[in-house]
């Protein structure tokens, strides 16, 4: 599977956007619900311990602050099938991760839209404005 390929075939397929930045990274703006969007950001890396490409799809929520409701997020990410939130570089972020051998297309479709929506939905509520 290309994965490159596949995210710029899906992005046209919803009527987003795709970049491509690297051989290993890539953009997809996913349009949303009320005219909203996120930006999801693909990246193929080497899982040294397993000696596996990975897939790493993630994206902004918002910046860190005192009122990020975390026990509320945990709480309720925990039914998510594929994302997880994350705290990285100063910013709440949702993020899926697989070995890129053990997907198929329509799962990396699926993990794709799951992140953006959860991201979108806790950036409105958090911030109550669509940044990412």
């Amino acid at each position: 599977m290309n994965f490159k390929e596949l995210c710029k075939k899906y992005a046209a397929d919803i009527n987003g956007e795709y970049q491509e930045y690297d051989d290993t990274q890539s953009v997809i703006i996913v349009p949303l619900s009320e005219g909203r969007f996120q930006t999801i950001t693909g990246h193929i890396t080497k899982n040294e311990e397993y000696s596996r490409d990975v897939v790493r799809l993630k994206t902004k929520v918002c910046e860190l602050s005192d009122d990020i409701p975390f026990r509320e997020i945990l709480t309720e990410s925990a039914g998510y099938p594929y994302a997880k939130f994350t705290v990285e570089d100063g910013f709440l972020k949702v993020e899926a991760i697989a070995f890129l051998s053990n997907l198929n297309e329509e799962v990396i479709k699926e993990m794709i839209m799951e992140i953006a929506r959860h991201a979108d939905d806790w950036e409105l509520k958090i911030t109550g404005k669509d940044i990412h």
